[in-house]
């Protein structure tokens, strides 16, 4: 009953507006029509390509336009959403999942949607992974992650990699200058430390002890994407979401697929090449420049919300320094430095661990010697990155690039592996490379403030509720394997006043994900 109420009020308010007895003409004229021929939703006259590309016949604004269409439009069979034929030739219905879930989107958007485009997503849009591999439950959870700001963390770990490598080839010389003494060089970027790597210098070469290597990847190849940063750059996030959480198979995913044609129907649902590599390089720019996260007062400077009040002011400030104190900021590191603010795709920077070696064997256009580049200073979406004094950018991200232990309550139920630049398993010494089950990355904190729920898995539906699960009340002891490296920030936070804990809610509250034109 109470539909039909509603549906009354709104036909009687419309039976007594003023313009409802006879629409002018003009405004019959500027209604829309409904076709009624069926076709598909692909948003653009022809696909991407990269030879184009490659040739400069794309602009910045051209190729952001191209992308974001391609990634905000719900695609239908006919442009080969989902899938038909599993790929060990089952067949299934459309949007029957290739594993636990998914895929069950028809766009990117629809997943990646709160609170604005493009940013993170509710509750509804997690998915499960089946990290033990055996198809059975328990499966893990994953929140759909925000991705504004992601081109910006690719340029930051391409940098971190460089030094981080520069600093193994530093010790592997100073070896090599001593044959038989270990030679230790500290493992430090951006503020972030990731422990120490040994080499020695033998008659057969140099070798590494990489023992004391600390959350990072024997490579030394900082791994900025995903809850474990276990994936290098937004490309493979593309891919892989448009794959497998759409069935919306990119050529290049199929060309790499042992015995599958990338001119078929790889999916057995009637179309083949449902995204080309120019398709993927344009949502890949488009998700690399999207808005920056930042805080109210900078969002007030530039005329996009009000100024804070001055008692909101103090509780933000207050929060902020208690932020600190308890220890968050020993993790979240509140801002970073960024040197080169160009963002290329494909790039060779970060000592070519950036980029799909794979894919350019195949795509010739796919060229990282001829990339389609962008300047997240002056190119990006508003609000953009503050610019830094000297050069480069001052990146307020709260986080460090770096994985650490966060207890055995958030731990997953197997180990994890990380991927390489051409989206297979990453590989250190032939051996795959293993995160383990209670290692994340630390969750970049910009644009917190309006992204809940919260965690890998969302389930913590408030920032308090987050805070707290970063420990428990009867931890293991130090020292002792379960412990979460949070554990002491976490109970100096629970151990403070409500009035303090709010101020540091509130601090939280300010990082917020904004765009001018809100969704």
């Amino acid at each position: 009953m109470r539909y039909a109420f509603v549906i009354a009020i709104c036909v009687s308010a419309w039976a007594c507006s003023p313009s409802s007895a006879s629409a002018p003409a003009e405004s019959k004229a500027a209604l829309p029509t409904v076709s009624l021929t069926e076709k598909g939703a692909f948003p653009l006259d022809a696909h991407v390509e990269s030879v184009d590309i490659a040739s400069g016949k794309y602009t910045f604004e051209r190729m952001q336009k191209a992308g974001s269409a391609l990634f905000h439009t719900a695609y239908n069979g006919m442009d080969g959403v989902g899938i038909a034929v599993r790929p060990n030739g089952t067949h299934v219905a459309r949007f029957a999942p290739l594993g636990p879930a998914g895929p069950a989107a028809q766009s990117c958007g629809e997943c990646h949607n709160a609170p604005i485009a493009s940013a993170g997503g509710l509750a509804h849009s997690s998915v499960v992974r089946d990290t033990v591999g055996k198809g059975v439950p328990p499966f893990d959870v994953r929140a759909a992650t925000s991705l504004l700001g992601d081109g910006i963390l690719q340029l930051l770990a391409q940098e971190m990699t460089e030094e981080l490598q520069a600093a193994r080839s530093a010790a592997a010389d100073a070896a090599k200058a001593a044959p038989g003494k270990p030679v230790t060089r500290e493992l430090k970027s951006k503020g972030t430390n990731f422990g120490s790597i040994t080499a020695t210098a033998t008659a057969g070469g140099v070798t590494f002890d990489v023992s004391k290597v600390a959350g990072l990847d024997a490579d030394l190849v900082v791994r900025p994407m995903g809850w474990k940063g276990d994936d290098p750059m937004v490309r493979n996030i593309v891919v892989f979401a448009s794959a497998l959480g759409m069935g919306m198979q990119p050529e290049e995913f199929i060309a790499k697929t042992p015995g599958a044609d990338p001119k078929k129907d790889a999916d057995g649902d009637g179309v083949s090449r449902e995204l080309s590599v120019g398709d993927v390089t344009a949502m890949t720019i488009y998700t690399a420049s999207l808005e920056t996260p930042s805080e109210i007062a900078q969002l007030a400077s530039l005329g996009y919300v009000q100024a804070m009040s001055a008692d909101d002011k103090k509780r933000v400030d207050a929060g902020r320094a208690l932020f600190t104190t308890v220890g968050c900021a020993s993790c979240h590191t509140p801002e970073m430095a960024l040197t080169n603010t160009r963002f290329e795709e494909p790039t060779l920077r970060g000592n070519g661990n950036f980029y799909d070696q794979g894919l350019a064997k195949l795509d010739p256009n796919y060229d990282p010697k001829r990339p389609f580049a962008f300047d997240i200073l002056t190119d990006a979406k508003p609000p953009r990155a503050e610019a830094r004094q000297g050069g480069g950018a001052t990146i307020r991200l709260y986080g460090d690039l770096k994985r650490h232990a966060m207890g055995r309550l958030l731990a997953d139920h197997a180990e994890g592996e990380s991927d390489g630049g051409d989206g297979d398993t990453a590989k250190y010494e032939g051996k795959p490379i293993k995160i383990p089950a209670d290692h994340f990355l630390t969750a970049e904190l910009w644009g917190v403030g309006n992204t809940g729920p919260y965690l890998h898995d969302n389930r913590a539906g408030t920032l308090r509720e987050a805070i707290l699960l970063h420990g428990e009340d009867q931890p293991p002891a130090k020292g002792e394997p379960g412990r979460s490296e949070a554990q002491e920030s976490r109970d100096q936070f629970k151990g403070r006043t409500a009035a303090e804990q709010d101020s540091l809610i509130a601090f939280l509250l300010n990082l917020r994900s904004f765009a001018p034109a809100p969704r």
